[in-house]
């Protein structure tokens, strides 16, 4: 982790960082449905794959804003959050360059998925990132059913 992170940043924004490290593929595409066609309801694993999908997709294209649109602040202030969002931009900017070396994002696979025993509406995943070099990656993060709608947890 980055001696540069401030120590008002606790201990699990900083683990956000080493997410952030990581690369992704594929956004999950979106087809509409006609209205007189019911569309079978996502299930919330196939909605975590999508999300994961989706945010490490807008990692690897740069689209700070999209990955931190995704990223459940829920449990910060106003100020904490305003303080935290050009951090995040830093380090998801180091990250991409990392990708970028590492010859773009190749597949992003959830390879484990339990649910928190501690915490509820918590899903903790390990993923296995493979870069376009061929080198793997495996990291852990933490997904959370915020309102109905799964976004990553700091």
């Amino acid at each position: 982790m980055s001696s540069s992170v401030s120590a008002c940043v606790s201990r699990r924004h900083c683990l956000l960082a080493g997410l952030f490290t990581a690369s992704a593929l594929g956004l999950a595409g979106c087809a509409t449905v006609p209205s007189d066609t019911a569309a079978p309801a996502a299930t919330p694993e196939e909605l975590q794959d999508a999300l994961v999908q989706r945010f490490y997709r807008a990692l690897a294209d740069g689209d700070f804003d999209r990955s931190i649109s995704m990223v459940s602040a829920r449990s910060l202030s106003k100020e904490q959050l305003a303080e935290l969002t050009p951090k995040l931009r830093q380090m998801l900017a180091g990250a991409k360059s990392k990708v970028d070396a590492k010859g773009g994002l190749q597949k992003v696979e959830i390879v484990e998925r339990v649910p928190s025993a501690t915490r509820e509406n918590v899903t903790q995943l390990r993923v296995l990132v493979t870069y376009g070099d061929g080198n793997t990656r495996r990291e852990r993060m933490n997904l959370f059913l915020d309102n109905g709608v799964w976004k990553v947890q700091l």
